[in-house]
């Protein structure tokens, strides 16, 4: 077995634990991720402070890193054994500085407590909905999502939440993030989801930008005040 595989510049220890054979098998195909990282050069700067939503096993954090040369990042990750795997990654990459924090984000109306989140094999399966079936369930800290970005003073968002991003942008306070890019998981919010993400996007004062969306992933830019 490799000690590692490589996908777009971007080593990631092998390690059969996390990297089961159906991602094994994406990362090798270049499948793994393939719509946000084409999209991800036509908006990204390296003076960016991103925070990224579902950062999974620290993929896209590190081609931020090492391929656009992005200085600041901040992973959350509601997974713990991701959340410890995405430090292998970095330290695999060369990368230092980089937050990992084990959280679960939600809208600001929503009273922080504790959420139960379902792992899944493979583990980009897995989600606060308890269905399909899970093979273990752990519970993690909640924080709002005005909050996170305030902290790290964020002025870009990418959520990969596995249709978490149905009311997450529900009151929140974006005042300082221009540029939100989005994984839309329609088979898990439906059409009435997307429109309800997209309505508070949209009453934030951000438009969808089409010369960069593909697929599920979609970008949306502040529109500026005139």
């Amino acid at each position: 077995m490799q000690d590692h595989l490589s996908l777009r510049g971007v080593r990631i220890p092998n390690d059969p634990d996390v990297i089961t054979p159906q991602v094994a098998r994406s990362i090798r195909a270049e499948r793994y991720e393939k719509d946000e990282v084409t999209g991800l050069p036509k908006f990204i700067d390296p003076e960016d402070r991103v925070v990224e939503l579902g950062a999974g096993i620290g993929f896209i954090s590190s081609y931020l890193a090492t391929q656009l040369n992005v200085r600041r990042v901040m992973c959350i990750e509601a997974n713990p054994t991701l959340c410890d795997f995405i430090g292998r990654v970095h330290a695999a990459n060369g990368i230092e500085g980089v937050e990992v924090l084990n959280a679960v984000a939600l809208a600001d109306s929503h009273e922080l407590g504790m959420s139960t989140f379902y792992i899944r094999d493979p583990f980009w399966s897995s989600s606060l909905d308890p269905k399909p079936d899970y093979v273990q369930e752990v519970s993690v800290p909640e924080r709002h999502l005005s909050e996170i970005l305030g902290d790290f003073d964020a002025n870009v968002l990418i959520v990969d939440i596995e249709g978490g991003e149905k009311y997450l942008f529900d009151g929140a306070n974006l005042a300082n993030v221009d540029k939100v890019y989005l994984e839309v998981h329609t088979r898990k919010i439906g059409l009435r989801g997307i429109k309800a993400c997209f309505d508070h996007l949209s009453g934030l004062g951000f438009a969808y930008d089409q010369r960069v969306s593909s697929g599920g992933s979609v970008l949306f830019r502040r529109v500026g005040r005139r």
